[in-house]
Order: C-alpha cells, then structure tokens, then sequence
C-alpha cells in the first residue's frame, strides 16, 4: 500500500535505497523523503491523488496520510493536535482521537530531540507495522518494508506460529499479531513514541451500554440516518467525484441512498465475475442504482496471475488471495475515474446488525466456544493438523483478547471480538488494498456515526428491523429490491420467513454448512482444478525451502489440495495465501515489477 514510512537507526544507504524502491509498485508512485537525517528517516511513497499533507510547524513537523473529514481547516486541526502531544497533555489529544471523523495516520517529529511520534484513527482504518530489527526501529504502511529490510540487515523473519494458527482459525490474526514475530500491527487508536517500546492507548470501544436505548426504533433510524448523510457529505469533498461500489446486499445500498442526499458528482460501479458467478447480485446493483437515478457501470473482473501476484507482493499475505479479483476491479475503476472517492459499504455488517451472540452464553468458556465454532474458517483440528501449534493455545488466545476488553457483560465482549478482530483486522486490510489504486473508505465507520448505531439495542437491530427502518428513512425506493442473499425484499413477508429459517439454522452450525452446500452457498466447492494446480505448486516452491519445511504438515496440505470438494475455496485460498506469502519471503529478489516470470501462481486462475 502506499504510505508512511518512519526508520530510526537507519542502516546505510546502499543497504535502505533498495528496500524503500520496493514499494514504489509502479510508474505512477513516487517517493518523498521529509526527515532524512542522521537517526531518523520520514517518507512517503504513493501516487499523485494518495493525499498526503505535510505541515512545518515551530521545532517540528507533522505528516497527515489520509482524510480528516468535515474539518474546515485541516493545517490548524493538526497543529492543535500536535501541540497537545508536546506538551504531552494526552487527556486533550485522546479526546480529539475519540471525536474526530477520520481515516488518518498522523507522524509528528519534534526537530529539537529527535523524537517520533504516530497517532492513528480510533478504527485504525489504515494498517500500519512496527518492529525492531537489531538497532534500527520501523514503523511503516508496508508490510515489505519490513520483511526486506529485516533481510538487508541479515536478520530475517521467522513465522509467529499462534498468528500462523489464528489466521488459518479465523482468516485473520488478533490482537497486534501479524504472520511474522516481532512485527506488530499498530493498534486502533493509538499513540505510539516510534524510537521506544512504548504504545499508549488514547481510545477504546465499549460496546455493554446503550444510550439510545429509551429511544424508538423509528427515532434510532431517523436519528442515523442525519448522522450517515452527515458522513457521506464530509467524504463527497475529498475527491473529484464519489464511485460507490455497489453489490446487491444492504451495506452498499444504504451507502448509495446516503449519497444521493448530497450534491455531489455520483456514479456507482458493479463488479462482475468472467464466470458469471455473481450474476443474480449485478443485476440487482443495477435494479438499485436505477430505483436511485445513479449511473451505473458494470465491470468484468477476474483473479488474474498479474493481480494475485501484485496482491501478494502488496499485502505480504495480510490479505487472501482470492480477493485479487477485488483489486482488479479497483484497477479498472480508477482507470476510469482517477480523481474519484471510491466508497464502500465495508462497515455496515458491524454498526447497524445485533453483533451479540445468538444463543445464550453463561460463562468465558461458552463465549470463548461461541466464537471459535461461529467464527472458524478451518476447525480447531485442522489447523493443529496443518501447523505446529496447540490447540488450547489458541484457545487461550481468544480468551486472552475478550480479557482485554472494557466490556462488563459477555454479550459485549462478542461484539467487541468482532469489531476489532474481525472487522479491523481483517476487513480493513481488505479495502485497503484498493488504496494502490484509488482512495477508500465507508461512511459506516463515520465516529459519530458508528457511535450512535452502536449504541442503540440489540433488540431493535435483530430481525433487520433496525436496518429496515433506517433504509426507509435513506430512501424507501430501494426497499423493494430484492435483498440478494435472500432472494427478496426486506419488507416482504417472504424475507421475514427466509430470515427466521436462516436464523434458526444459525444455532446449529453442522446443519447450516451442509444446507449452505446444498445451495451453493458456502464458498463453492474443491472442483477448480486451477486453484488445486496453484496449491500444488506453491507448496513444491515452500518445502524446497529448508527454512520453512518445517511450518506446514505436507500431508495435510496435500489433502486438503486435492479434497475434491470437501473443502470450500475460501479454506485454500486462505491456504494458498499463507503459504504463499511465506514461500515469497525465500525469494528476496521478488518485486511486482518482475512478478509472475517464476511464480507458482502464474497460470492458476480460477
């Protein structure tokens, strides 16, 4: 992704430059170096439209990446902020953090010490890494970054073996993990002195209280609703033009009808699968899009080797590989509005749905059990057989993370899990990748939006009840399009009897897989022969590897390859990313520029 990047220690030159032009993924990208000093390098790479601010204040300077939304005067908000920070009156500047509708990182370096600080949004809607290698600290937007100056230096990577097995659980880490030990992913909300081992929380969730409790379900859905346009007005003004990227679901249809209220150039864009897998789902983006009179753009898009190659290099495995459809869809859309917002409706799944459990939980163990078989991508049993690690390790490790949270109910302690583990941990990384080629983000995860929805009942948001009402108060025209994973509108009665059915079968997840694979619904099955081949290879190129042989069971491996249908292609994509990204990390000549002339991916679409 592009971005910020910050070294303290630097190694030589000759040893940095060809670390940092790693990142400069293709002719459009360019690199600015703002502090290069001595002990400190602060730059930045990205393409024309990426913004970037940077402010020269008295005795330092401060790097905004990213938007701070619906402030007038963006340079006097960052020198207030910075002040704060100086003078260490954190009480102030954690207030700013928890008020402030934005996705930003913020670097400020105080030119009379040295010092380095970063503060990220309350989301952190942009990833960032942290490590230490031997002497030289990094803080960085790019995972590479990272992994090739930790190979520069000689010091090389070693797998985290719990992440390793979080992400083959869940399809994601939690907490600050990430594939690789000692490399952090900064937390939301966060302040962070880059040069010491030193991170301090200035905003956290709490999501076991309900202010809007008292309030009508018509009320909490009027009220959003003047919070959502609010949003999607302070977005509209950061680009040229908004592209709302539209699928059949609820998420990006409120998203649509949010927009419409504001008077701003619209358009919106549907991604279509060569297959047309997703047929039924274009059709009603477009039913959608004209009950709105939006223009509205279909676009062919497809897992190329180019994209999953790019995706790799970019993500460094953060992100799965079968979402390289995603950024060539992305691709396509900034071709065609350079200058555009592309908006989506990432978000919507967390502020407005009832996250708490749907069965009755009593104690830590039976939140711990809900979690783990609600949420897994492979079960507990394989992922112990396909990795090195302990199963009640990774037990543990889920109840270690509901022990972090504020929450004084378990109720919300699931919803606190699913918000920032799955939602930032995961979903973030995956619209981040549309950032290589155009800036995103959601109105969803607006703060005073977000915060309002969050604290409206669980009881009005179960049922669609709440997201019914709220739709209707956007605009009641797209109601009566078919909701697409239902096959119906949200105000019939027919959605009414799909939902309960699918609610019910919720509670019995053995029974809900198998019925979801009677109807095609789980993620398809292991017939793509293509997707086998590019297991089967990039597996060959990880155990010629001496160093990492050790990682992954062969034979498991090679069973779910060639399971023939027992697995779905969300397991071995997610299988192929893992291995992939730790089979990339052998080649340390390996960048997007030459991608794909050796690759064990090149020729595996699907």
């Amino acid at each position: 992704m592009p971005g910020t990047t910050i070294i303290e220690s630097p190694p030589d030159r000759d040893v940095l430059e060809p670390v940092l032009e790693s990142v400069r993924f293709d002719e459009r990208y360019e690199r600015h170096d703002v502090i290069d000093a001595s002990e400190t390098l602060l730059t930045h790479t990205g393409y024309d439209q990426y913004p970037v601010d940077v402010f020269e204040f008295d005795d330092c300077t401060a790097v905004l990446e990213g938007y701070l939304y619906g402030t007038d005067d963006v340079e006097a908000t960052v020198r207030t902020a910075t002040e704060w920070l100086l003078e260490d009156r954190l009480e102030r500047l954690s207030e700013w953090v928890g008020t402030r509708d934005g996705d930003f990182l913020l670097t400020v370096h105080d030119e009379t010490d040295g010092t380095t600080w970063v503060v990220n949004d309350a989301f952190a809607r942009l990833p960032t890494y942290r490590a230490t290698i031997g002497e030289t600290t990094v803080l960085t937007r790019e995972l590479k970054v990272v992994r090739k100056l930790a190979r520069a230096l000689g010091e090389g990577l070693e797998s985290d073996q719990l992440a390793l097995g979080q992400m083959l659980l869940f399809g994601y880490p939690l907490g600050t993990r990430t594939l690789f030990d000692g490399v952090e992913q900064v937390p939301p909300g966060s302040l962070v002195t880059v040069g010491a081992d030193e991170t301090q929380s200035l905003h956290e969730f709490r999501f076991d209280r309900h202010a809007n409790a008292e309030q009508s379900v018509e009320a909490n859905a009027h009220f959003l609703r003047d919070r959502f346009v609010e949003a999607c007005e302070n977005r509209a003004g950061a680009g040229e033009e908004t592209v709302v990227s539209l699928s059949g679901g609820l998420d990006s249809r409120a998203v649509i009808a949010g927009y419409t209220h504001v008077d701003e150039p619209l358009v919106a864009a549907t991604s279509a699968r060569v297959d047309g897998g997703n047929a039924t789902e274009v059709d009603v983006a477009r039913q959608v899009a004209a009950a709105l009179d939006v223009p509205w753009s279909s676009y062919l898009a497809d897992r190329t080797d180019r994209q999953r190659e790019r995706l790799l290099d970019m993500t460094q495995g953060m992100n799965s590989l079968s979402m390289s459809l995603g950024l060539d869809f992305a691709e396509q859309v900034a071709a065609d509005h350079p200058g555009a917002v592309f908006v989506t409706g990432d978000g919507g799944d967390k502020a407005i749905p009832d996250l708490t459990p749907s069965t009755s939980v009593e104690s830590v163990d039976e939140l711990v059990e809900t979690i783990v078989t609600g949420q897994q991508v492979f079960s507990l049993e394989e992922v112990t057989d396909l990795v090195d690690v302990d199963a009640d390790a990774l037990v543990r490790s889920v109840r270690d993370r509901i022990a972090s949270y504020p929450e004084a109910n378990l109720e919300g302690a699931h919803v606190h899990f699913l918000v920032r583990e799955r939602g930032i941990n995961w979903l973030n990384h995956g619209e981040d990748r549309t950032r290589y080629h155009l800036w995103s983000t959601t109105p969803f995860y607006s703060l005073p939006f977000f915060t309002a929805a969050m604290s409206c009942p669980p009881e009005q948001k179960r049922g669609t009840h709440l997201y019914r009402e709220f739709l209707a108060a956007l605009s009641p025209d797209v109601l009566g399009v078919d909701y697409v994973d239902f096959g119906a509108p949200i105000d019939s009665l027919e959605y009414r009897v799909k939902r309960y059915g699918y609610e019910w079968l919720t509670d019995h997840p053995a029974l809900k897989s198998q019925v979801l694979g009677l109807l095609g619904r789980n993620g398809g099955g292991g017939s793509d022969t293509h997707l086998s081949r590019a297991l089967a290879e990039v597996t060959h190129e990880y155990e010629s590897s001496a160093e990492l042989q050790t990682e992954f069971s062969r034979s498991a491996v090679q069973r779910i390859t060639w399971s023939n249908g027992e697995y779905a292609s969300e397991h071995r994509y997610l299988l192929l990313t893992l291995l992939s990204a730790l089979a990339h990390d052998a080649d340390s000549d390996s960048d997007s520029d030459s991608a794909g002339v050796d690759s064990p991916l090149v020729n595996a679409s699907g």
